[in-house]
């Protein structure tokens, strides 16, 4: 860290608080003090800090709705959060968690403890942030690299997809990753960098490397493409981005969880023949340091089917609208339900195609339940 690093204090007791801020100066550290929860949004507006500490109850509200503030929406900060409270109550300190923070500090709190947990919490993000650095660093690097080899069918088995990719160019824009995470779980990925030229296929090159290196069940699918958006947004081209739709099957508990990045739908046609796009809403990937993307959880049964596909399949020939074109490509995949899989992802390609070449890349993944 290369300048100072400075803490914001929010605490009503003004002895503590003169104690934090005299303890931080002493050793080191810049300090911003605040006695209220209207005078830590005016702080939080105007100032940059590196971590803060944060009192749970304020004359004027709650720390914890303080946290949640810094944590979420637009205002969404990276600084580390620890909140600071006389009650010692377990429920209160996972509130405290739950609500974004690393770290809790009990009343009366001691000089070494503090400065230990602002050190190592200092210490962890800035480890994180280069992190990240590096991986841009080592994307950028791949940048001139082709698209990556579509997943094939055979290599995993278990995951029983069929996939049609036809690229607009020799290097395409369009991505498609399948994930075995374990015995019964998979990650399926379908991604559209905006654009038709050879910086598409570049970007996509560095996104396909980015989803392997994220890709895990230890994280949501949500998780995961918020830490790759804010990769993304480190190296994208300005005015580029990129639309996804990602889904995890978990075949043993009989749940698809699918969240949306500002791309066409995921269809899902039952096994008892009803056919419905599954519409979210959602912002997309490396336009917006703090998107929010729409996520959902679904029950399934062996039988059903999931469809994922790029914009050039619906817009082709199933409508000049996303919706208009969404509808009719469940109505079509409703009529080739007897089709073995294979057979229904060329058949629905081949029938976006019938109008006229595509005027972008054209991506279709079908998975079996």
């Amino acid at each position: 860290m290369d300048t100072l690093p400075v803490v914001l204090l929010v605490d009503d007791d003004p002895t503590a608080l003169a104690i934090l801020s005299g303890m931080l100066k002493q050793e080191g550290f810049g300090a911003i003090g605040a006695a209220t929860v209207k005078e830590a949004e005016d702080i939080i507006a105007r100032e940059s800090f590196n971590l803060a500490i944060l009192d749970v109850n304020l004359p004027d509200g709650n720390g914890l709705d303080l946290c949640r503030l810094m944590k979420s929406g637009s205002r969404r900060m990276d600084a580390p959060v620890l909140m600071l409270s006389a009650d010692d109550d377990v429920r209160t300190k996972v509130a405290g968690f739950e609500a974004g923070a690393v770290d809790y500090v009990t009343k009366p709190f001691h000089r070494t403890e503090v400065l230990a947990r602002v050190r190592t919490h200092l210490r962890l993000h800035d480890a994180y942030r280069s992190v990240i650095e590096l991986q841009s660093l080592k994307l950028a690097q791949l940048a001139d690299a082709q698209q990556a080899l579509i997943p094939r069918p055979e290599k995993v088995p278990g995951a029983r997809f069929e996939i049609f990719y036809k690229p607009l160019q020799e290097a395409g824009g369009d991505l498609c990753q399948v994930f075995e995470l374990g015995p019964h779980l998979h990650d399926y990925i379908v991604a559209d960098v905006c654009g038709h030229n050879v910086g598409t296929a570049m970007t996509m090159a560095a996104l396909q490397a980015l989803f392997v290196q994220n890709s895990s069940a230890l994280y949501s699918p949500c998780e995961i493409l918020q830490t790759v958006n804010r990769v993304v947004c480190s190296f994208i081209p300005e005015g580029q981005y990129v639309t996804a739709v990602y889904a995890r099957l978990n075949r043993k508990t009989n749940r698809l969880s699918l969240v949306n990045a500002g791309h066409p739908p995921a269809v899902l046609h039952k096994g008892d023949g009803s056919v419905s796009p599954s519409w979210q809403k959602g912002d997309v990937v490396g336009a917006f340091e703090s998107p929010e993307f729409g996520a959902i959880d679904l029950a399934v049964r062996p039988g059903d089917r999931v469809f994922l596909f790029s914009d050039a399949l619906i817009e082709n020939s199933f409508g000049t609208r996303w919706r208009d074109g969404v509808e009719q490509f469940a109505k079509v995949c409703g009529k080739l339900g007897e089709m073995d899989m294979q057979k229904a992802v060329t058949r629905l390609a081949e029938l976006s195609m019938e109008s006229g070449v595509p005027t972008d890349d054209v991506t279709l993944m079908g998975i079996e339940v």
